[in-house]
């Protein structure tokens, strides 16, 4: 109940910016369905149709952003954002009111119960919005300040965005176009990336649903799949907590081009080759927006292809030879788990799928039986794309500037994504189940309960079950670094410290690759968002630092920092180091949970 109250008061709250933001994804989602009705006609019906557009609504979407963006810098500011949305808007028009006569009467229902769900998710997802005071960790104080950039200087942002190698901006995607519904429904940043962002999670159930979907020809199935997605782990929701709204973003267009791919598989001896080149130019075009909104989805992309390569493969060899190279990648995936279990920045990989998912994981390793035993290429490619995607995080990546130690996928990354593959081979296993048991029906005799449909009512009601008793929809506390007395202190900041003031922040090091090298650091608590809402200059130093040492006042003199940061929350600074020596630092601010000190001790 308190949900539902929650996510209530957000809606009313935020009506206006909610309303502009579903218009500008609608728009976006009937853009794509209208080229994609186009090129398959009735070929697919009106559910693989929502489920693909709405997967795929940040294209056009971005491609409008760019536009914008572009305007912007060449001085149309005042007309950039009516140009933009009325081209949207006419384009949306044209397009759906030339494929209306041919829109399908089949799966109404379908429908509806796939628009409901969308409904549903992000109502459920706005209560995570009523108790976030601002988005979480230290990640979103670099989006908000990247929007708040391209917001305040588009000359500049153009020029820096597409400059390579790309320093201060990165996965570009989820910027522009954050930026775009900023500046066009007048809201503030950390409003939108809240909202947005819970969008974003509502949209990426619903793209797994076409893949199995079609397939398998279950709606059960697909249906099962988008709920596993939804509520199976804490992942992806999770990954909001860490601030990561460009992979977010990233993943329901990833999973939209995977799709593309196995319709251009399929259809390419149907398809007219007008149609067929548009198709696989949409294909690239999502590609491509997938890696400029997080590139590591690029990785992704290529482990598909090299799985749906060495499935394809694999169903060409004997039997024997199939059973010999299944067990090796499954004995491949055993050993990977028992490595990434070993090293200790790898530990938490398995956290969302193994403590409070660890019945549903469990429901998914025995329905992939019987995803294997009746869709075994799809399956197979499921499983050799997990094996690639645990062993990605140890193949090192040499020559790209600025990092050191890389390797193709890190560990945060993985974790978020493994709920994609697992979710596929639920939906596939569910499918294959329900076949036997149809097929079977004769010999069941009494146990009615087994048949088909009613397997597929029990496997969705367990998850929902389960899902009312352990998922979180509200903001995790780990990895909240901003307290209400954080606010007080940003906004005295602003207020009274001078425009040149350098604050010391306190910082942690990061830690997601399997190396020992340094990684970088990340701020720790509040102060990160320092230079983002305040523009004033920061300088990380980290967390355990000794301030009553004379070797640290050195180092801060030598930094020519002016002021320290010791926030309420977080891994902060401890002020009892710094509280014995008035002489070095003069208290400016003090607050319950909140100090601010000014260094005095320098000569």
């Amino acid at each position: 109940m308190n949900i539902l109250l929650d996510s209530f008061s957000v809606l009313m709250g935020h009506w206006r910016l909610i309303g502009g933001t579903l218009l500008i994804l609608f728009l976006g989602q009937i853009l794509v369905w209208s080229v994609l009705k186009m090129i398959f006609s009735n070929e697919l019906a009106s559910d693989e149709y929502y489920s693909l557009s709405i997967s795929g609504w940040a294209l056009p979407i971005f491609l409008a952003a760019v536009l914008w963006l572009l305007l912007r810098f060449f001085q149309a500011q005042v007309l950039s954002n009516l140009i933009v949305f009325s081209l949207i808007a006419l384009l949306a028009i044209i397009l759906f009111l030339r494929i209306r006569k041919g829109l399908l009467q089949d799966s109404k229902t379908m429908l509806f119960i796939l628009f409901v769900l969308f409904g549903l998710f992000i109502f459920l997802r706005l209560a995570f919005v009523s108790k976030a005071v601002i988005p979480l960790y230290f990640d979103s104080a670099q989006h908000y300040l990247i929007i708040k950039n391209i917001l305040g200087n588009p000359a500049s942002s153009a020029t820096t965005l597409f400059s390579w190698p790309p320093t201060g901006y990165y996965h570009i995607g989820f910027h522009i176009v954050a930026a775009l519904i900023a500046s066009t429904l007048h809201a503030d940043i950390i409003s939108i990336m809240l909202i947005l962002g819970q969008m974003i999670l509502a949209v990426i159930p619903l793209s797994v649903f076409f893949l199995i979907r079609h397939e398998t020809r279950s709606r059960r199935a697909g249906i099962f799949a988008v709920l596993l997605a939804a509520f199976g782990w804490y992942m992806p929701a999770h990954a909001v907590d860490w601030g990561k709204y460009p992979a977010l973003t990233s993943l329901a267009i990833l999973t939209f081009a995977v799709s593309l791919a196995y319709l251009s598989i399929q259809h390419r001896r149907t398809l007219s080759s007008g149609k067929y080149l548009s198709l696989n130019g949409i294909l690239l075009l999502a590609i491509a927006i997938s890696g400029l909104t997080h590139s590591r989805s690029l990785v992704i992309f290529g482990i598909v292809i090299l799985a749906g390569i060495i499935a394809t493969l694999w169903q060409k060899l004997p039997k024997l030879s199939q059973m010999i190279f299944f067990s090796a990648v499954i004995l491949g995936i055993i050993v990977e788990i028992i490595l990434i279990r070993a090293k200790d920045v790898f530990g938490p990989l398995f956290d969302p799928y193994i403590h409070k998912g660890i019945l549903i994981t469990g429901m998914v390793l025995f329905l992939s039986i019987f995803a294997q035993w009746v869709y075994p290429k799809l399956a197979f490619s499921t499983i050799l794309a997990i094996f690639l995607l645990f062993g990605s995080l140890f193949i090192p990546v040499q020559g790209i500037p600025g990092y050191i130690d890389l390797t193709l996928l890190d560990r945060p990354f993985v974790e978020m994504i493994l709920f994609v593959p697992l979710s596929f081979l639920g939906g596939l296993g569910l499918a294959g189940l329900e076949r036997i048991l149809q097929s079977a029906q004769a010999r069941l005799g009494k146990f009615t309960f087994l048949r088909g449909k009613y397997i597929g009512v029990f496997f969705i009601a367990v998850l929902l079950i389960n899902a009312l008793s352990n998922y979180e929809v509200y903001p995790s506390g780990c990895c909240s670094i901003v307290g209400r007395d954080d606010l007080v202190a940003l906004d005295w900041i602003d207020r009274n410290l001078p425009a040149e003031a350098r604050i010391l922040i306190s910082s942690t090091e990061l830690r997601v690759l399997a190396t020992d090298s340094f990684q970088g650091s990340a701020g720790a608590d509040a102060g990160t968002w320092i230079n983002p809402l305040t523009s004033r200059a920061t300088f990380p130093l980290p967390y355990f630092s000794d301030f009553s040492q004379q070797t640290t006042l050195d180092t801060l003199c030598n930094m020519q920092v002016n002021y320290i940061y010791v926030g309420e929350i977080g891994l902060t600074f401890d002020d009892t180091k710094i509280t014995p020596h008035p002489d070095w630092y003069k208290n400016l601010l003090s607050m319950p949970k909140v100090k601010i000190y000014q260094v005095i001790g320098c000569k």
